[in-house]
């Protein structure tokens, strides 16, 4: 008589608890990585929000004229001027000196912005303010967000020099 030897085919109990284990370690590890993605796209959002922001803001200060004088010698005093009140009423580039801006209302939530704007003497340093008097006005726009690393600074040198 012949024997017939049955073998079994399958999985062992410990087979299956470690293949669960390695499945369970992957999924952790994929939602760590997901978790981490989300958490740096939405820093690249509001980044590059603060980029847009940044670079209007500069856009609106450097559309108006140098200097409330049309010509040198430029006006002694840097910020806004008698009658002038608020960011609508600005009519040169120094007038942004110290100003705050407020764009909420227009879905920038959580962001503040900041500008200052003081006279350079370019051949010597154009990184300190020079008083008043001179032919350049540096810009600094300033955009800040809570979720923000450091603040996103724009910088401009505009001449009065036709």
């Amino acid at each position: 008589m012949k024997r017939h030897r049955h073998s079994q085919s399958g999985f062992s109990i410990i087979d299956m608890i470690m293949g669960l284990s390695i499945i369970a370690v992957a999924i952790v590890g994929i939602q760590l990585a997901q978790r981490n993605y989300v958490r740096m796209s939405s820093q690249v959002e509001v980044n590059l929000r603060a980029i847009s922001l940044g670079n209007s803001v500069m856009n609106i200060i450097r559309m108006h004229r140098f200097d409330e004088n049309d010509t040198a010698p430029w006006d002694s005093t840097l910020g806004t001027d008698t009658g002038e009140t608020s960011l609508i009423l600005y009519d040169d580039i120094d007038d942004y000196n110290g100003a705050t801006w407020d764009f909420s209302s227009d879905g920038y939530d959580g962001y503040s912005v900041t500008s200052s704007v003081f006279s350079v003497n370019l051949p010597d340093n154009w990184l300190n303010n020079a008083g008043a008097f001179t032919s350049f006005k540096r810009i600094i726009v300033s955009i800040d967000h809570s979720a923000m690393d450091s603040p996103v600074v724009f910088t401009s040198i505009v001449s009065g020099i036709d």
